[in-house]
């Protein structure tokens, strides 16, 4: 996987996070129970799959960071990350509903964690670290953002360092390559694609900065 390729696909999962996490603050009494499990379980699927995406790009070194980021006072970040995960795989794989349970906090309707997820054989079990979903969400996003921003650095330092140019022929190489792109729509690119470099420049730009934005924290705190 190359750098713009992780980049991109975490882009991704960050802003179905944020779409996620706006309604699942905003979910007022009555709550619409498909809406609810739907943003719960796009928020849990997108979370872990960010985390998995730079995971595969970083190895040890980056799950190192994370299991010492999650850890709480009565939880080994082995435990957090095992919870998630399993309660995603739950989700994905054995139609899971995450807010099964819930209740009313500060005019809020909040899905309780599910006590304790197993895996796949049932051989290992993972007790929630905190009785609100919402809780465990807020405690992974305000460990892991810092944490992947830092291991994306380079990815950032990459694509800053492109030159204008090379990303106009790379681009032009892509659409030749293209299978499904006919021929006489290959020879108009050739023709009449002409991209100032300054305007690929401020592309480049922000599209590192919407990146750093979504890996800004919304608030909230780690649990304790």
């Amino acid at each position: 996987m190359t750098n713009i390729e992780l980049l991109n696909g975490v882009s991704w999962h960050l802003e179905c996070m944020v779409l996620a996490a706006g309604a699942i603050d905003n979910f007022r009494p009555p709550a619409d129970g498909f809406q609810m499990r739907m943003h719960y379980s796009l928020y849990l699927t997108n979370l872990m799959s960010a985390i998995d995406m730079v995971c595969e790009s970083y190895g040890n070194p980056f799950q190192t960071a994370l299991k010492d980021g999650l850890r709480t006072s009565n939880f080994s970040g082995t435990d957090v990350l095992g919870y998630i995960r399993e309660l995603r795989n739950g989700v994905l794989h054995r139609g899971t509903d995450p807010t099964s349970d819930g209740v009313v906090v500060d005019g809020i309707v909040c899905a309780m964690a599910p006590p304790t997820v197993q895996n796949r054989s049932g051989s290992l079990s993972y007790a929630a670290p905190a009785p609100l979903l919402r809780d465990i969400f807020v405690h992974c996003e305000v460990t892991t953002k810092p944490i992947i921003e830092h291991f994306l650095e380079s990815g950032f330092e990459e694509i800053a360092s492109v030159k204008p140019e090379r990303l106009l022929t790379d681009l032009l190489i892509t659409i030749e390559a293209a299978p499904h792109v006919p021929s006489w729509a290959k020879t108009m690119a050739r023709e009449h694609i002409h991209i100032e470099p300054n305007v690929l420049a401020d592309a480049q730009n922000h599209y590192i900065e919407k990146l750093r934005g979504l890996l800004k924290l919304s608030g909230g705190q780690r649990i304790a």
